[in-house]
């Protein structure tokens, strides 16, 4: 727009750009994420392929690792104060599975305090065609446990070995 008679001009925004990584909430202008992810060339398209997966995916395991607190942990007092802030968490900076796995598990150590709650990223990480040395050989299996109750007990009591302390 040209102000009165001068050479001066205006512009005004008549739109505004969303950031995808900011949920749609902040503009990439101001605070939002920052539309870039550090990456090679050659690599770029893979990359923004596996956040959008990673993206698509995050719902589904947000609420399976939901169920698993509910249904699993043994300090049934802290799980409504664990999934209360897994809703609460920002994914929006989250552009990998190790990043994901960071943050599950920073927050939820910072509520549960308990460091054997931990979130682990468990998958194929190797998508190479090649197949793995010793890939032909059978899998090895543990000792065959008793079928009779007097050989399990003395297989555990041989294995275990319970002491009550004063």
């Amino acid at each position: 727009l040209r102000i009165g008679q001068s050479d001066f001009f205006l512009t005004v925004p008549v739109s505004r750009s969303l950031g995808p990584l900011g949920g749609g909430s902040q503009t990439w202008e101001g605070s939002g994420v920052l539309p870039c992810v550090g990456t090679p060339a050659e690599q770029a398209l893979e990359k923004a392929l596996a956040m959008l997966t990673l993206r698509r995916a995050l719902p589904g395991v947000l609420q399976r690792l939901q169920e698993a607190l509910q249904d699993y942990y043994t300090l049934v007092d802290r799980v409504p104060a664990l999934v209360h802030n897994l809703a609460g968490i920002d994914y929006s900076a989250v552009v990998s599975e190790e990043d994901l796995v960071t943050k599950l598990n920073a927050g939820l150590q910072a509520v549960s305090e308990d460091p054997r709650l931990l979130v682990r990223a468990v998958g194929p990480r190797d998508t190479s065609s090649e197949p793995e040395a010793g890939a032909e050989e059978p899998p090895v299996t543990g000792p065959e446990v008793p079928q009779d109750e007097a050989a399990r007990r003395a297989l555990v009591d041989s294995v275990f070995q319970v002491s009550v302390l004063p």
